[in-house]
């Protein structure tokens, strides 16, 4: 762990979508936007920062942010490789999917009135999602109107 010979001064401030093209999250929308002056007393080497997301119960996509270093009072940016750092907001809010749960042939015995298919809701929970579907025919099998009602 390096530690500072001397104190310094460091500014830190996030930058989202309305400060560069190469960011997608909003600040104050997806995240709370900072810019702040970090202070290093003589021989610490590590600070901490917090930067606080702001989840929403709506599906996007994944969105990005970056934390970008500055000299102290000023607004040019440190250079270097490990002067900019890339946050991803990963949503939780996907609404997933519907599928069969029976993935073979379901066998409905012709003495029965009905036959029970389960749909099942995989790969997410969050929001309205609907199915359309419709019976068909299967050439040789079974036909619409005499064996099962479409």
């Amino acid at each position: 762990m390096n530690k500072t010979r001397g104190e310094c001064k460091v500014r830190v401030k996030t930058l989202g979508n309305t400060d560069t093209d190469l960011a997608t999250a909003t600040p104050d929308e997806d995240y709370k936007s900072l810019d702040i002056l970090l202070e290093f007393k003589k021989g610490q080497g590590v600070k901490t920062i917090e930067v606080e997301i702001l989840d929403d119960d709506e599906w996007e996509p994944d969105e990005d942010f970056f934390v970008q270093l500055y000299k102290e009072g000023s607004n040019e940016e440190l250079t270097g490789r490990d002067a900019r750092t890339k946050i991803t907001i990963i949503d939780d809010d996907k609404p997933g999917m519907i599928i069969f749960k029976d993935k073979e042939t379901i066998k409905a015995p012709a003495t029965r009135q009905y036959v029970k298919i389960d749909l099942e809701r995989i790969k997410g929970s969050d929001g309205r999602i609907t199915v359309e579907y419709e019976t068909v025919e299967i050439d040789g099998g079974a036909k619409a109107g005499i064996d099962f009602v479409p």
